[in-house]
C-alpha cells in the first residue's frame, strides 16, 4: 500500500512527537491532534478561512460567511434532504439495474461516482441530456482544485475542463436568470443577502463548490465504506444481521478512512497552539484524518468498529464551516449501501481485479473498486433485511 493510502503510521508518529509541527518545505504549520484541530477549526476569529479571492463560501470569514451560509443552507434543510430520498433511491436502483445481470461491477464508476454527481446535477437543475457532459468535467475540475490547493499549476487538459465547466455554468445561470425554474440555481439568483442579490460570480462559485465538495466527499464515503465492509467480514456479517447498524457503520467509515484528509487556515494573529508559536499570516493545515485516529478522542482508534457509539469525528469539519451537505452525503451513502447489499447477495471484492487507490494526498479513496456478486431475484422493492427507509 502506498504512503498516501496508508498515512496513519506517519500521523501516529507526529501525534506522539510533534503534534503541532512546522513543515519547512511547505512553509506551513501542520496540526495532528484531535483537540488541537478542534481548536483551530472552532476559532474563526483567530484562524481565517480566507485563502483565496473570497468568492467561494469555504474561503469566507464572518460576517459575509454567516450571511452566505444562511442563504445556501436553505438548499440543504432536513426537509429538502428528506424530499430527495425517493430520487436517490430511484437513481441507485437504475444504476444497479445496469449491472445486475453481469455478476460484477466497479463500485466506484458504476455507483459511488455516478450517484452523487447525478444528484447534484438534479439539484442544480441541469437538463438530463447535459448530465453526461457534467460528469466528464467533474473529475478534472476536482483534480485542478486539488493541485491549486497544493500550490501546483494544473495541467492544461485539467484547466480546459474547468474552463468548459465554468462556461457551461455561466450559460446555465444566464438561462435561469431569464427563465427561473424550481432549482437551486434559480433560488440562488433570486436570493438576497442584506438586501443585495448575489453576483453571477458568487452563484457560479457556489455551484462549483457543490460539485467539488458534495460530489467528491460522497463518492469517497460510499467507496470507502464498502471497501472497509468487504475487507472486514465480521463487520459485514454484523451489519447484515443487524441492519440498524448502517448509520453507525457509515460514521465509523468516515472516521476510519477520512475522505478529505486536511483543511487549511491562516492565522490572523500570533497564537500559541500545542506549545508552538504560530505567527500572524502563517498557514495552518489541520490533518483531520489524523485527529480521527487520536486515541485521546477515540479508544482503539485503529480498529474499525461499526458498533462505536461515541463518534465525534472531524470528517465534515468543525465549527462555522461544518459541511452543509453532510446530511445529503449520509443519505446517499445509506441508500446506496443498503440497496446494494439488499439486491446483490454474495458481494465480495473481485480477486482477479485489484482495487486502485486515488493518486492524491488530499483525498482518500479509490478510483476503481471491482467486486463480484450473485445477481439477486429481489428488485427495487423492499422485502425485509436491509431497508433504506
Amino acid at each position: 500500500m502506498t504512503a498516501h493510502m496508508n498515512p496513519y503510521p506517519h500521523y501516529a508518529h507526529m501525534r506522539a512527537t510533534t503534534p503541532v509541527h512546522f513543515n519547512d518545505a511547505l512553509g506551513v504549520w501542520e496540526v495532528y491532534g484531535y483537540h488541537d484541530i478542534q481548536t483551530v477549526l472552532g476559532d474563526a476569529k483567530t484562524f481565517s478561512s480566507d485563502l483565496s479571492d473570497g468568492k467561494m463560501m469555504v474561503f469566507m470569514d464572518p460576517p459575509r460567511h454567516t450571511q452566505f451560509r444562511r442563504l445556501v443552507a436553505r438548499a440543504f434543510t432536513s426537509k429538502v434532504v428528506a424530499d430527495l430520498e425517493p430520487s436517490v433511491k430511484a437513481i441507485t436502483d437504475e444504476l444497479l439495474d445496469r449491472v445486475e445481470s453481469t455478476g460484477r461491477m466497479d463500485l466506484v464508476s458504476d455507483l459511488a461516482f455516478t450517484l452523487p454527481v447525478t444528484v447534484i446535477a438534479e439539484l442544480l437543475g441541469l437538463p438530463v441530456a447535459d448530465r453526461d457532459k457534467f460528469k466528464q468535467w467533474s473529475v478534472p475540475a476536482i483534480r485542478a482544485a486539488e493541485m491549486e490547493l497544493m500550490g501546483q499549476v494544473p495541467a492544461p487538459e485539467l484547466t480546459q475542463a474547468v474552463d468548459e465547466l465554468d462556461a457551461y455554468l455561466a450559460d446555465l445561470i444566464e438561462k435561469r436568470r431569464d427563465t427561473p425554474r424550481q432549482d437551486l440555481v434559480s433560488g440562488l439568483l433570486a436570493a438576497e443577502v442584506e438586501g443585495e442579490k448575489l453576483t453571477l460570480q458568487e452563484v457560479a462559485s457556489t455551484c462549483r463548490l457543490l460539485l467539488i465538495a458534495g460530489f467528491e466527499t460522497t463518492a469517497n464515503l460510499i467507496g470507502n465504506t464498502l471497501q472497509l465492509l468487504l475487507s472486514h467480514p465480521k463487520a459485514l456479517a454484523q451489519l447484515i444481521a443487524d441492519p440498524g447498524l448502517l448509520p453507525s457503520a457509515i460514521e465509523e467509515a468516515l472516521r476510519f478512512n477520512t475522505p478529505f484528509q486536511f483543511f487549511a487556515r491562516i492565522a490572523k494573529c500570533d497564537v500559541v497552539l500545542g506549545g508552538q508559536l504560530i505567527k500572524a499570516g502563517q498557514q495552518v493545515m489541520t490533518f483531520n484524518a489524523s485527529g480521527n485516529r487520536d486515541e485521546s478522542a477515540f479508544p482503539h482508534a485503529d480498529s474499525f468498529d461499526i458498533t462505536r457509539t461515541v463518534n465525534r469525528h472531524l470528517s465534515f469539519g468543525h465549527g462555522i464551516h461544518y459541511c452543509l451537505g453532510a446530511g445529503l452525503g449520509r443519505l446517499e451513502a445509506r441508500v446506496a449501501i443498503a440497496t446494494l447489499l439488499r439486491r446483490f447477495s454474495g458481494l465480495r471484492l473481485d480477486e482477479q481485479r485489484a482495487a486502485e487507490p486515488l493518486s492524491s494526498f488530499v483525498l482518500f479513496g479509490f478510483s476503481s473498486l471491482p467486486v463480484r456478486f450473485e445477481a439477486s431475484e429481489v428488485t427495487s422493492e423492499v422485502v425485509g433485511g436491509l431497508n433504506v427507509e
